[in-house]
């Protein structure tokens, strides 16, 4: 048998985004977050005592040299170099090195095994005697358009295992992921692996069973749109089978519940119908939570301005009590708009069809040119995808008929 772990997107030096004022409290949990996650992989490890350990792509999450983010991450793998664990690592589109980089990245212990541009191969022994083939290259740039895969060798005769790492999305992702190292399943196929390494998508998934070809998600969800558990991957794997085990690692789950307020009348009402809804849920510690709240626009007036107020997140988070529990976000969906007849019953086609026009990427970055072109990028903190763009005009809309 050989026991490994399949960890990627680490993302060590990134900060939480979509969150407005927060407490020191909550900004000391989540800069330390992503290094508790990785130090829980590092735990795991040693704990096992897994033969090797594979990191696939985006250690970090930009090309800016943090030293601190490095001296954690080296610390952990003196660690596993202590109980002479093997380290295969490869660098992603947010952690590429440049010759300028370079010179500025810590050196790594003597169990870690990089990869350059050129796709190459290690060959390894376990300690029960297994030959392990660990092929893969890095990132030398943001965007790799060429099919790195095609440079990968086919299975070695004389090792028991091989293993192909790639930070990359598959033909089967649509839009600007054929930036990051295509591929297709036949292509995986066609090298006759043992098991595929794969990074880049946060979404934990399965992409093949023959071969064996995993994602394993990001450690830590970053953003609202990274719900639920996220960790890494415990493989032992023999030619007659694998056991493959999800292994949480999160130190901060982010969820959403929905509340409607049409049956709540103040706001006491509203703070015990939430904080019922957590308890149910069992999102009671350690969760950062995006809060929709339904209303009709002749709901009371008075609640719904509290609701919008930026200090009624803090405010309501405080009040709901409950161990490391976080309001991140509070968004107003419109419902329904009362007596009054909106332009959406009046001109029902013409506006369906102004709403698909508005998601669209040119039509969306033309209208929001004059507010976004002087905002920071590092302030948006999310990038003009279809999901947020439509949020956006949700937001909006919900804008124009509250009162």
């Amino acid at each position: 048998m050989i026991k490994f772990i399949h960890a990627a997107d680490l993302h060590l030096d990134t900060p939480f985004h979509g969150l407005k004022e927060i407490s020191e409290e909550l900004s000391h949990v989540m800069q330390e977050a992503p290094f508790q996650s990785f130090r829980k992989i590092v735990d795991k490890a040693i704990k096992e005592t897994v033969d090797f350990v594979l990191l696939s792509g985006d250690l970090y999450n930009t090309q800016k040299i943090n030293i601190k983010a490095q001296s954690i991450f080296i610390h952990e793998l003196e660690r596993l170099e202590q109980e002479k664990i093997p380290v295969f690592l490869i660098r992603g589109n947010h952690d590429f090195l440049t010759e300028e980089t370079e010179k500025l990245t810590l050196k790594l212990p003597e169990n870690v095994f990089r990869y350059s541009e050129e796709v190459t191969s290690h060959v390894i022994s376990t300690k029960t005697g297994k030959k392990v083939a660990v092929s893969a290259f890095s990132y030398q740039r943001q965007w790799i358009r060429e099919r790195k895969i095609q440079d990968y060798p086919e299975r070695f005769e004389d090792v028991d295992m091989h293993i192909g790492m790639l930070h990359g999305s598959p033909d089967s992702i649509n839009g600007s992921d054929g930036n990051y190292a295509p591929f297709s399943l036949a292509e995986l196929k066609q090298k006759n692996y043992d098991y595929w390494a794969l990074g880049h998508i946060h979404q934990r998934q399965q992409l093949s069973s023959h071969p064996l070809a995993f994602y394993p998600g990001n450690i830590q969800g970053l953003h609202r749109n990274e719900k639920g558990e996220k960790g890494f991957l415990l493989i032992e794997w023999t030619n007659r089978g694998s056991e493959i085990e999800f292994v949480a690692t999160a130190a901060i789950v982010w969820e959403e519940i929905t509340i409607d307020l049409a049956t709540i009348h103040n706001i006491n009402q509203l703070i015990r119908r939430i904080k019922e809804e957590l308890i149910e849920n069992k999102f009671t510690e350690n969760y950062l939570i995006h809060l929709n709240i339904q209303v009709n626009s002749d709901d009371d007036e008075k609640l719904i301005e509290i609701l919008q107020k930026d200090s009624f997140i803090e405010d309501l988070t405080n009040q709901l009590n409950l161990p490391n529990l976080w309001i991140a976000d509070i968004e107003i969906q419109v419902s329904k708009v009362g007596e009054q007849r909106n332009l959406e019953e009046l001109y029902p086609e013409e506006w369906e069809k102004a709403i698909e026009d508005t998601k669209e990427r040119i039509v969306f970055s033309e209208l929001t040119e004059g507010i976004l072109n002087n905002i920071a990028n590092r302030y948006l903190g999310e990038s003009n995808t279809q999901e947020y763009r439509e949020r956006m005009i949700k937001k909006a809309i919900s804008k124009i008929y509250l009162k």
